[in-house]
């Protein structure tokens, strides 16, 4: 025969009319075993469950499919089961003595078996609630009598709530008209004499102008600390004193707007500023600075402009860097750096002391109008240049023109070569030719014979021989020219030969012409001392 091993896990049963609706129910737990106490796994079962009273009769009785686990343990809510007879519902649990008759079919049928009773036993939550079931209730069943209403009547000025007594409040109502309006009053700031006035003939009180408050003068809000630390608030304008030595200011326009800090910081022996200005087009400037006193270090311009009337509009951007140098003693700024583009015309300036007062050249390299590339001394004077020429020509412009080589054999010297000059745009080619029966022809190579214009070609000749009756040329052509030995000779022998002649297109070559006009590096020193565009003292 299969038996069945059941534990009680939990049982909670509700008691209380107020939840009859909803069927009480309660948890069992159990483990089925066969006949060998070995568990049932895995498998269904069909289970039949009486609740049956103190005499032993059913007061309910419902049936289950369950399934067992790994370990054969079953669970199942009683009172929510199949088939039901009788209701868990209308069940007075306060009667007690009730049992559990657990029926098995291992088969999971309905061919049930007898597992025993079990006594169903009171959890402490069930016996609190059989313990309020046992109170006095409320005498009667209406659910609102209890409920009562606060009224208040404006003509009497009485409190009152239902079903007791009232307060009469009409002592505390002293507004003698009915206006809502007419008691609020305003709090308003007289800067004549720096008061607080409260209206309605509320008074006033006079805020001292000493200490650590905020007064008012004309469009100015001020805050004084002390004369080291104070701010100022104006129209479009702010300003911030931290100390004896520190400075922040800002101020705002229509169309413009700045932002300037100041500090004197010991280490840097004079004034320091740090700060941007920005004005919107339709001429639109942007400008960021650093300076030292009166002397500008740093600069970043940025702003569109428009030429004189008739004239295409344009931008101009630029980066200048200064730096302080000795002079004999004096100390004086000069412009470092210059990076620049101003309508359409872009410049690049690299300068070591570009006034006229330093001791090292300049370099100025432009673009576009003036497209150049040059080198001056102190004094301004071209010396070494890269240009196009008005037809589009690249000219090479220098006093001496060098080749330098390291020397083969001694590593402390080195080998110059300087080029000859002439009022010619000249090309040469030269070689070694053999006269036979005092006859010779030379051909140019192709590339001499395309670079240079026949008519102005020359030729110089010089035997190798000391019998030569002499050479001349005969005859001179695009592509050569031809040689014969003087007084009908008919010697054979070797002979050297040169020809030049000028380059096609450079026929007119000046030599004497007028100063060319480049843009020099700037010597100009731009200041940003005045970059707030308003009083710089604030008021105290």
């Amino acid at each position: 025969m299969n038996k069945l091993l059941l534990s009680l896990v939990a049982a909670v049963l509700l008691v209380t009319n107020s939840f009859a609706q909803v069927a009480p129910s309660f948890k069992y737990q159990g483990v089925a075993r066969n006949a060998a106490n070995a568990p049932l796994v895995n498998q269904n079962i069909g289970l039949r469950i009486s609740i049956l009273n103190a005499a032993g009769t059913p007061v309910y009785v419902e049936t289950h499919a369950a399934r067992t686990s790994d370990l054969g343990i079953f669970s199942v809510n009683v009172c929510s089961g199949t088939n039901p007879t009788g209701s868990c519902g209308t069940i007075d649990w306060s009667a007690g003595q009730f049992n559990l008759k657990v029926e098995m079919d291992p088969a999971g049928g309905a061919a049930y078996l007898n597992m025993g009773n079990s006594p169903i036993l009171m959890a402490p939550v069930a016996a609190y609630a059989l313990k309020a079931g046992g109170s006095s209730g409320d005498n009667d069943g209406n659910p609102t009598n209890e409920l009562q209403d606060l009224t208040f009547t404006e003509a009497t000025g009485n409190l009152s709530i239902s079903q007791r007594n009232s307060v009469n409040l009409s002592s505390l109502k002293n507004d003698a008209d009915a206006d809502p309006a007419n008691e609020i009053q305003t709090i308003s700031l007289d800067t004549s004499d720096n008061s607080i006035i409260l209206s309605k003939n509320g008074g006033r009180v006079t805020v001292p102008g000493a200490g650590t408050l905020w007064t008012k003068a004309g469009d100015s809000l001020n805050y004084k600390h002390n004369s080291n630390v104070l701010m100022v608030f104006k129209p479009g304008k702010f300003e911030q004193k931290f100390g004896a030595d520190v400075w922040k200011r800002f101020s705002a326009g229509t169309n413009r707007w700045s932002d300037e800090i100041r500090t004197f910081p010991a280490n840097a022996g004079k004034e320091v500023g740090v700060g941007a200005d920005i004005v919107e087009y339709p001429v639109t400037f942007n400008r960021l600075y650093l300076r030292m006193a009166g002397d500008t270090m740093f600069r970043a311009n940025s702003y569109n402009y428009l030429f004189s009337p008739g004239a295409s509009p344009g931008i101009q951007t630029f980066v200048d860097v200064f730096s302080q140098a000795n002079n004999n003693g004096q100390p004086i700024r000069t412009l470092s750096a210059r990076m620049e583009g101003s309508g359409g015309i872009g410049n690049l300036h690299a300068a070591l002391g570009g006034r006229v007062t330093a001791t090292t050249g300049n370099l100025n390299i432009n673009s576009v109008l003036t497209p150049f590339t040059g080198i001056w001394n102190t004094a301004g004077t071209n010396i070494f240049g890269l240009f196009f020429n008005a037809q589009g020509q690249a000219n090479f412009v220098a006093q001496v023109k060098n080749f330098v080589e390291d020397h083969p054999t001694n590593p402390n010297k080195q080998i110059w070569y300087t080029c000859m000059e002439g009022p010619e745009v000249g090309a040469y080619e030269r070689g070694t030719a053999t006269l036979v029966n005092g006859e010779a022809e030379i051909v140019f190579s192709e590339h001499f014979e395309l670079t240079i214009n026949p008519t102005t070609m020359t030729v110089q000749l010089s035997p190798n021989s000391a019998d030569s009756e002499g050479l001349a040329v005969v005859e001179k052509t695009a592509k050569g020219f031809k040689v014969k030995e003087l007084r009908k000779g008919t010697g054979n022998y070797t002979f050297d030969w040169e020809s030049k002649g000028v380059r096609k297109g450079y026929e007119n070559f000046e030599v004497v012409r007028d100063r060319m006009q480049v843009k020099i590096p700037t010597t100009e020193i731009y200041d940003a001392n005045n970059a707030i565009p308003y009083d710089k003292k604030v008021k105290k």
